[in-house]
């Protein structure tokens, strides 16, 4: 789900005092944050392949009125999550500000860019790590790499040069905020 952050630190608490006294200014700052980012959702939106990236992977695994298989864990498939769509595979991929940190974790994400769809998450992972499972091997072969669709849109769009210029921008508006606290209090 979470493929690309950014983060910058103290930047919480800032943003709840933003919210709270300058409120327009937030809006500003995350549009123009936004506006940044979106070559990357672009690129990542055409990244997304018009078909099946594997035989099989857009039809229905039962026949239909047959009844809902049931996994070896008790639990049951919801093979419709995982059908492939590439108009909804598009359609979802999208720029979040996720609210608080994850379990176990140091730091926070400010800006993320992730696929709220879960075929098109596991089209983008799959095979990253060791596997023997002919699907995954096929997956390798046909989509060599990391990332097949965020990753990749990152690195064709000049990633690094954007997140250094989506620091800047949070910066200047920080920059902005402190002047505008400093002009009301004194």
């Amino acid at each position: 789900m979470l493929d690309w952050s950014l983060t910058v630190r103290g930047f919480r608490g800032t943003k709840r005092l933003m919210r709270e006294l300058e409120p327009e200014l937030l809006k500003q700052m995350n549009r123009t944050v936004r506006r940044q980012l979106e070559p990357i959702v672009t690129r990542a939106k055409r990244n997304v392949p018009m078909q099946a990236p594997l035989s099989g992977w857009a039809r229905m695994p039962y026949a239909p009125y047959t009844g809902v298989p049931y996994s070896p864990y008790g639990k049951r498939w919801e093979y419709e999550r995982l059908e492939w769509n590439t108009p909804e595979a598009r359609k979802n991929i999208v720029i979040r500000q996720p609210g608080r940190r994850s379990r176990g974790g140091v730091t926070r994400t400010l800006y993320q860019l992730q696929s709220n769809q879960p075929a098109a998450a596991v089209f983008e992972l799959m095979g990253r790590g060791k596997s023997r499972v002919h699907m995954v091997s096929n997956m390798r072969n046909k989509y060599p790499g990391t990332g097949r669709v965020l990753y990749k849109a990152f690195d064709m769009t000049g990633g690094a040069k954007i997140e250094r210029e989506v620091v800047n921008t949070v910066k200047k508006f920080e920059a902005e905020f402190n002047r505008r606290l400093d002009a009301a209090g004194g």
